[in-house]
């Protein structure tokens, strides 16, 4: 005899709202890295590609990228990232260049 399958709750507005912010979130992370020519290490450390990345690597990467994310994407509402001109790739018309933290100017 099989057994019934488990009834799953609806989600509550607020749960697929931030499901939702979550989304963006790591898709705008992804725009960015491709936007600056990181794409390939995103599918390595974020989307754990490489077996052998460290964790001190993965964590390296994603403090940068988040850093630089935050000076181009408002990372506390994370609206649509589609729409975000800093985002898009450099050759579509109305992308705007992204601005670097001071500490990335140093170097």
């Amino acid at each position: 005899m099989r057994k019934p399958k488990r009834q799953q709750r609806p989600l509550t507005d607020a749960q697929a709202e931030e499901a939702v912010k979550r989304h963006n979130f790591w898709r705008a992370l992804e725009m960015l890295c491709t936007k600056v020519g990181k794409a390939k290490e995103f599918r390595w450390y974020i989307r754990r590609r490489d077996p052998d990345a460290t964790i001190g690597q993965i964590s390296e990467f994603k403090r940068k990228m988040v850093r630089l994310l935050s000076f181009n994407y408002d990372v506390h509402r994370r609206p649509n990232p589609n729409f975000s001109k800093k985002l898009l790739p450099s050759g579509t018309p109305g992308a705007e260049p992204l601005s670097y933290p001071p500490e990335w100017r140093e170097q």
